[in-house]
């Protein structure tokens, strides 16, 4: 498959612009300069908190209790090799 690259180009440079790029600067600048519009897709500020602070909560408190009996994963290895490295099973061996 040839493609000539100067003839694509120049039919590329021959067609006129796309129309829905007319005064796109001037959209995007009135966007930016209008405070408000868009925002958090109908979300309060307290709903947003209150889901940040429920979320970094629950990471903290999974983090600071440990479990009471961490229990081995099966390995998952497809040619069943040793697992050595395995989170689970560093958590069992006192090495």
């Amino acid at each position: 498959m040839a493609i000539d690259i100067d003839n694509t180009l120049a039919q590329l440079s021959a067609r006129s612009p796309y129309e829905g790029l007319a005064g796109l600067e001037e959209r995007v600048l009135h966007a930016v300069a209008t405070p408000g519009e868009g925002g958090t897709g109908g979300a309060s500020v307290f709903a947003i908190g209150l889901a940040l602070t429920l979320g970094l909560a629950l990471g903290l408190t999974s983090n600071l209790v440990p479990p009471d009996n961490p229990i081995r994963a099966p390995s998952l290895a497809a040619l069943g090799t040793p697992d050595v490295l395995a989170p689970s099973s560093l958590l069992l061996d006192a090495r």
